[in-house]
């Protein structure tokens, strides 16, 4: 009988089976890497756009104009001989009808 076939057989499968299983590993984190890269661009688009942002704050904050407009508008300041009205906002209808009062 020859028995040395269906053992080759046998071990050439079980080779084949170790490859295919060594290479599971390696497949699932270039997967897990290639949607993490999709992550990480969507990410640094948001960033750079913020950085535009602010490059133009910046840009905007070294001239008098800007520097003025940040003045008044975050600190409330005001230049010598002015005067400064406060206009109450007008309630929503929405503010209005989670009060339950009527506004009118």
């Amino acid at each position: 009988m020859n028995l040395a076939r269906p053992l080759k057989v046998i071990a050439y499968a079980a080779f084949l089976g170790l490859l295919l299983a060594s290479y599971v590993s390696p497949l699932q984190g270039i997967l897990e890497d290639r949607s993490q890269v999709l992550t990480l661009r969507a990410d640094l688009e948001e960033l750079e756009k913020q950085n535009v942002a602010r490059e133009r704050l910046v840009e905007d904050l070294e001239t008098k104009g800007g520097v003025e407009r940040a003045a008044r508008e975050r600190y409330g300041m005001i230049e010598p001989g002015e005067k400064v009205y406060i206009v109450p906002e007008q309630p929503s209808a929405v503010t209005c009808q989670q009060s339950g009062k009527g506004c009118e």
